[in-house]
């Protein structure tokens, strides 16, 4: 067992570090990596607010005045409101072409009634 032990001990392959990485080390390869991070941090929001300026000068575009709801809810309302009348109303589209604008429930039935390419007339 002894000459066992005394193999082991001797050979360099089964043998333990005798201390691990020193703590200076390790400090100044972290501190450098934090460094590297915050300085190319910087360099990125720097680039890209220098890019975004270039792009705005070069297309001279101004964003839109903002026009704030007060009541969203209300204008939603009012939206769908003027929609479906404008669905549920006889109105001229081209006058004096005679084109005009026929409820959406009447111009269902029409086509039902006459048939689409494609699609059977409605059984009466």
């Amino acid at each position: 067992m002894a000459e066992l032990e005394e193999r082991i001990e001797d050979n360099p392959d089964t043998a333990f570090e005798a201390s691990d990485w020193p703590l200076r080390t390790v400090g100044i390869i972290l501190i450098g990596i934090l460094v590297f991070l915050v300085i190319g941090a910087f360099v990125l929001i720097g680039a890209f607010s220098r890019s975004v300026s270039d792009v705005s000068r070069r297309l001279s575009v101004q964003p839109p005045a903002p026009r704030l709801q007060t009541d969203p809810a209300e204008d939603l309302a009012r939206f769908r409101a003027k929609k479906e009348k404008e669905l549920n109303t006889y109105y001229w589209i081209d006058k004096e072409n005679g084109v005009v604008h026929i409820p959406i429930g009447q111009a269902i039935k029409e086509l039902a009634a006459k048939g689409i390419a494609g699609f059977p007339k409605a059984k009466q």
